[in-house]
């Protein structure tokens, strides 16, 4: 069972169950003035939908491992779980259950909220899931794109969701709409948070792995231009993605949310922490440490959340 839970990622797999709950509990519904559950999702449709993001996400953890199984020998030795602990073939198997559940799922909540053409969203989820693992994932930058629009999308969808679920109740969705702009700035901030800072980590973790994807060809940014030019990128979009976080502390202080204000000071701090670390990286270890930051910089983004509903 520990093997398994580690085969499926399961930190990660605990941080989309709390990205998706604040977002309903301590955004959206505080934001539009909304008990939970009053409209909107209901609790068993909410419950589907994060299953069927959970179940496609570890669809895409479980191809990653089967298309990485060479270069996590040098990057992870001792580490990789398919090959050692979970035989291939067990593991593609796994893979089509959790990617046939997960869309069936997503199928299922399209057309409870009356938008089944928004079940394409899970097809094509587990489509570019497939596509990165055997193509982006080893070509220079698109790869970390694809991944921290996934990244994204995982947040975005709670709203998008929620959003076709009001408009089945007129009198609820006319008397929230006023409230719709500063739920949309909310939204859009966090979205953007969690596209940059995933794009952050990806990169970096390029560099981390750049023997293992040398030695069997996966021709990432490191590996074409080398690890000083990987280095300054990564740099780079960590100070813009520092710039995002101060242009969300005055739209913060405009709004009047003083909370989330001083407490961005200290994601500030963090990206500071990950510049400077990344400017004086030298070994693997070093690339490895800054991942770890910026993993905890995700999650402490993402805690921010909470406050909204404070704010309210």
């Amino acid at each position: 069972m520990i093997s398994f839970l580690k085969l499926i990622r399961w930190p990660n797999i605990l941080i989309i169950w709390l990205s998706m709950s604040l977002m309903l509990f301590c955004v959206i519904n505080p934001v539009l003035g909304l008990e939970n559950f009053e409209a909107g999702l209901s609790i068993s449709q909410f419950i589907i939908l994060v299953a069927s993001t959970t179940f496609i996400s570890i669809a895409g953890y479980l191809l990653n491992d089967l298309f990485d199984i060479n270069p996590d020998q040098v990057n992870k030795p001792g580490k990789n779980m398919v090959g050692r602990k979970f035989r291939v073939h067990v593991v593609q198997i796994l893979y089509w259950i959790f990617t046939v559940s997960g869309v069936l799922l997503g199928v299922y909540v399209s057309y409870a909220i009356g938008k089944i053409n928004y079940s394409l969203i899970f097809v094509f989820a587990a489509g570019l899931l497939w596509f990165y693992s055997e193509r982006y994932q080893c070509q220079p930058v698109i790869g970390n794109i694809v991944v921290a629009f996934l990244s994204t999308l995982t947040i975005a969808l709670v709203w998008l969701f929620s959003f076709f679920a009001l408009i089945k109740d007129p009198v609820i969705f006319a008397n929230v709409q006023l409230q719709f702009s500063n739920l949309n700035i909310l939204i859009l901030l966090f979205s953007g948070f969690a596209f940059f800072t995933s794009l952050m980590r990806e990169m970096i973790k390029d560099i981390e792995d750049f023997k293992g994807d040398d030695r069997f060809g996966c021709r990432t940014f490191p590996v074409i231009f080398g690890i000083k030019k990987a280095q300054w990128l990564a740099l780079t979009v960590t100070l813009l993605t520092f710039g995002l976080s101060i242009w969300c502390q005055v739209f913060f202080i405009r709004a009047g949310f003083e909370k989330l204000f001083y407490y961005f000071f200290f994601v500030d701090l963090l990206f500071l922490i990950v510049a400077w670390m990344l400017i004086k990286a030298r070994e693997p270890k070093d690339y490895k440490n800054a991942s770890l930051v910026v993993k905890i910089l995700m999650v402490i983004g993402i805690l921010s959340m909470a406050l909204v509903y404070f704010e309210y």
